[in-house]
């Protein structure tokens, strides 16, 4: 599978510093990256800028030593634990903290076409010929709620508790004791249908407060270059959207045939 130069941006919109993070780092990819991250640290006084980029720094280091041909859910938890192992220590230095933690977004491609995994209310978009055919559902309680029949869709749109996660990838000071860490269970999702012309859209969540999905459709399927679709959609967020925003436009160029997903997974740790 090949891409186009993926295109990264990370801004922080009106927020005093940017808690988010990118792997590869802004304006760093190129035509043979295939792995892309985006983290959204949590909390203004919670280090969240530690927070996304320890962990993305365990997803670099990962894909360096351990290199899977494809991502597996056990290949995403054993990221997750090198990152909390990670948070216990810089905690261990800040005794101050209560609590450190990130969304993620992740996008692997490979010959059997693509992997998507997240935690949180970072996102992942397939665009395909002007429309959205695959999208994450974000880890927010809301939808939980929504999920149980508690309230319905449209409430939860504007309940008191919309912007509350469900999961991420945190620690808080009460695990230190035991330094025995629970990862978050990510979801994964290896996408088969991959195909010349598509567009992945990797994104904090800061992006959504102006780019909904009717106007992501709108711009991807314009006639312009990724350069020009990038710069429309943020000129939608110029000094209009509060939270930081970042993320990653991926345009396929080329695939091949597909091969079935492997099932076997190596794990490895650091200390």
């Amino acid at each position: 599978m090949e891409t186009h130069l993926p295109l990264s941006f990370t801004e922080t919109g009106q927020r005093p510093t940017n808690q988010d993070a990118l792997y590869p780092a802004a304006g760093i990819a190129n035509h043979l990256n295939r792995v892309f991250v985006v983290c959204d640290g949590i909390g203004g006084a919670d280090k969240g800028e530690v927070a996304s980029h320890l962990l993305c720094e365990a997803f670099a280091r990962y894909e360096a030593v351990v290199c899977p041909a494809v991502f597996t859910r056990e290949h995403i938890r054993e990221v997750f634990e090198q990152a909390l192992t990670r948070y216990a220590r810089f905690m261990k230095t800040n005794p101050l903290l209560n609590r450190i933690g990130s969304t993620v977004a992740f996008l692997q491609l490979h010959e059997q076409g693509a992997t998507v995994a997240h935690v949180g209310d970072s996102r992942v978009f397939q665009v395909r010929n002007g429309k959205v055919v695959f999208q994450t559902r974000d880890h927010k309680q809301v939808n939980d709620m929504v999920d149980a029949g508690i309230i319905t869709a449209e409430q939860a749109r504007h309940h008191p508790w919309r912007n509350r996660l469900s999961r991420s990838v945190s620690l808080s000071s009460t695990e230190l004791t035991g330094w025995v860490f629970h990862a978050p269970e990510p979801d994964v999702i290896h996408l088969n249908d991959v195909r010349e012309d598509d567009y992945f859209l990797l994104c904090s969540d800061g992006l959504l407060e102006q780019v909904d999905e009717d106007a992501l459709e709108t711009i991807l399927a314009a006639p312009v270059s990724d350069e020009d679709k990038l710069r429309m959609l943020l000129q939608r967020c110029e000094n209009q959207v509060k939270d930081n925003y970042s993320g990653y436009l991926v345009h396929i160029k080329s695939v091949g045939k597909p091969k079935p997903v492997a099932s076997s997974a190596r794990f490895f740790a650091w200390f």
